[in-house]
């Protein structure tokens, strides 16, 4: 029977592990099939291919003004030949230009103008002719991006600079201080370059002056003028851009003066005559200065100027001409073009010339070739390094790293949180934990400068291995029978030589001895441990 039941068992057994066995094999079918279905992509639909193309007004698009940060509204026109929305962008390749506009959503088979903003990124001195290509691109298609790179351009023709279209006169004013003078003069038939001229204005003393001699700098009207009158010993004059004579020339905006005559119709005067106040200051004619020429008549001042040599001081035109700046470099030219041969009306027999003149942002005076805003202006300093971006290149800076310490007393003139290395081991006193390197912790030692210092028991400021009397006591280190603790009365209870002060065994009672723990007592307690063990295992 029991056997019986043995056997019965054993085919439940078997049965059961028949059907784990089953069991395992459809688990292991399921994940296998799981895994099947993962592995095959569905079917997706294609994304549309995104299109687009603009077209921009192609009338010439001017700056009026010279200045950075000027912009201008370009008309460009967006279509979309797509079945879908799309999202389109703006932007330009230009390092001249910048580009503003909002993205804008052109719907499906339109097309939509678009007002998109130039704006100047360099300031120009004359009048240049140049290009922007403006980009329209595809962002989204239907809210999604698209599945490709779509984009269009389209290109604006542009005149930049003060003077697009109205030639030596114009509305605008100018703050440029330098002026550039590029001198030739005709030798054997051919011009040859003689040097520069740079002159400085004064924007200060003679505000219109300096305005208006650079407005017609930028306006390239004295360029390939003519030195029409010099004087030895007295001045050379130029600037009659029209006949080249001394009867010519104007001024370059309208400044309320129409030859010489204060009037407030400008519409009645045409630009010819426009002529500008004069403006008297506390500057003198000075060797190496420049000043309007003018008639006898006040207020008669239009294009003309004239130069002062080096050896030259025509101080009775003082209070009559209007000085507004001085020559900066290149006064020696001046002087040599004064001496030249002239013939009828003090004109040079060999023709010299401004071949060109523009204005400048800055001097460069070291010669590094940094524009405006030099943190070095004297000193070669072409990468403008500033370690603490004080404005002062490191080149010229006497404390480069500005933590208080000139660059001569400072062991680390780049790092401002190290000034020192009191014992050069190149490691600065502020991150070096023993600056003195006598092995002693700085914050251990009395004297964390000082190698042959460290304590100073009495804290009298002077270190111990100096101190005649260490502990402040009044009794002398040679003959102190506490040294380091104060035992003025030199009090020694056991007579063993060591003050009371200081003497630790000095009338306890007790001895070394006593203090030891008894070495039977250890032993008992680990036998009583080792017996506790013995009978716990048993």
């Amino acid at each position: 029977m029991s056997s019986g039941i043995r056997v019965l068992n054993r085919a439940k057994n078997y049965t059961y592990k028949a059907n784990r066995i089953s069991m395992n094999r459809v688990l292991t079918a399921l994940a296998c099939l799981t895994l099947l279905l993962v592995s095959v992509p569905f079917t997706t639909a294609q994304l549309p291919t995104a299109s687009v193309s603009i077209t921009c007004d192609q009338s010439i698009h001017e700056f009026t003004d010279s200045l950075t940060n000027q912009s201008i509204e370009v008309v460009c026109t967006v279509s979309n030949p797509t079945a879908y929305q799309e999202k389109i962008s703006f932007s330009s390749d230009s390092s001249e230009f910048g580009v503003q506009a909002d993205d804008v959503y052109v719907g499906p088979g339109e097309a939509l103008d678009v007002n998109i903003t130039l704006t100047s990124l360099e300031r120009v001195g004359k009048l240049t002719n140049s290009s922007a290509l403006i980009m329209a691109s595809v962002q989204e298609i239907n809210g999604l991006p698209p599945a490709n790179v779509a984009s269009s351009t389209s290109t604006v023709s542009i005149h930049q600079g003060l003077y697009a279209s109205n030639g030596c006169s114009t509305s605008a004013t100018s703050d440029y201080q330098y002026i550039v003078f590029e001198i030739s003069e005709l030798q054997n038939g051919s011009m040859a370059h003689v040097g520069n001229i740079t002159l400085q204005l004064d924007h200060s003393a003679a505000p219109i002056h300096a305005s208006n001699f650079a407005l017609l700098s930028e306006m390239g009207c004295y360029d390939n003028v003519s030195f029409h009158r010099v004087i030895q010993g007295f001045m050379v004059q130029s600037g009659d851009f029209t006949n080249g004579d001394g009867t010519g020339g104007h001024a370059a905006s309208w400044q309320g003066y129409c030859n010489g005559q204060q009037s407030t119709n400008q519409s009645s005067c045409a630009p010819a005559s426009w002529t500008v106040p004069d403006e008297v200051s506390n500057l003198t004619h000075v060797p190496c200065t420049i000043s309007m020429a003018k008639t006898s008549a006040p207020h008669t001042g239009g294009s003309q100027f004239f130069l002062i040599p080096s050896d030259s001081t025509p101080n009775w035109l003082d209070g009559v001409h209007s000085v507004f700046g001085n020559i900066t470099s290149g006064c020696d030219h001046v002087t040599s073009i004064s001496q030249v041969a002239t013939g009828q009306n003090d004109k040079p027999v060999n023709e010299i010339i401004i071949m060109n003149a523009y204005p400048i942002l800055y001097v460069d005076q070291d010669m590094d070739g940094v524009g405006d805003g030099d943190n070095c202006p004297t000193v070669s300093n072409q990468n403008q390094a500033d370690t603490d971006s004080d404005g002062v290149g490191d080149e010229c800076d006497s404390d480069i790293d500005g933590d208080g310490v000139n660059n001569d007393n400072d062991a680390y003139p780049s790092d401002s949180t190290e000034s020192a290395d009191n014992d050069g081991d190149n490691i600065g006193d502020n991150a070096d934990a023993d600056d003195d390197n006598d092995g002693l912790n700085d914050t251990d030692d009395a004297f964390p400068l000082d190698p042959s210092e460290t304590l100073d028991t009495d804290a009298d400021g002077i270190g111990n291995n100096v101190d005649a009397d260490d502990d402040g006591d009044g009794i002398e280190d040679t003959i102190d029978n506490c040294q380091f603790v104060a035992n003025p009365d030199q009090a020694d209870a056991d007579g063993d030589g060591v003050g009371t002060a200081c003497d630790g065994n000095e009338g306890s009672g007790s001895s070394e001895s006593e203090s030891v723990p008894s070495i039977g007592l250890l032993a008992a307690s680990l036998c009583l441990l080792g017996a506790a063990f013995i009978r716990r295992n048993e």
